[in-house]
């Protein structure tokens, strides 16, 4: 039996988009509390307007593993990118950092005290990490 993997799309769209997936020297992993949970909060409906009908809430773990040990800068860079697939690109930078933040919570990564970060190489700092 062959096994579904639902993350191989987003694998060819970074690929598509000549992205590099390169070893990261981040100084925090997505275990360091990375976002907060109003942040969360509004990436949770915002998720639900947005990408509820084509990624269920089970999606994105499989993602997040398959990613292991890449700056989180290159799941945003696809999601921003990319989604939603009937108009890539429409949100504001804002709206997908807060999803971002809404799918860590989703697969039970912490939230803490200081907002997830688009700007100023933010997410290039933090790497994407097997829970703890």
């Amino acid at each position: 039996m062959v096994r579904a993997r639902p993350w191989l799309p987003f694998l060819a769209i970074a690929a598509g988009l000549g992205i590099v997936l390169p070893a990261s020297a981040a100084s925090q992993t997505i275990n360091d509390s990375v976002y907060t949970k109003d942040q969360a909060k509004t990436g949770k409906q915002l998720y639900q307007d947005n990408c509820i009908a084509c990624h269920d809430k089970k999606y994105f773990r499989p993602v997040l593993k398959a990613w292991d040990g890449q700056p989180l800068s290159v799941l945003f860079a696809v999601m921003s990118a990319s989604m939603p697939e009937s108009n890539p690109g429409s949100l504001p930078e804002k709206d997908y950092v807060d999803i971002l933040a809404y799918i860590l919570s989703l697969s039970r990564y912490p939230s803490g005290e200081t907002p997830l970060e688009h700007t100023n190489n933010g997410l290039e700092e933090i790497t994407i990490a097997a829970r703890k």
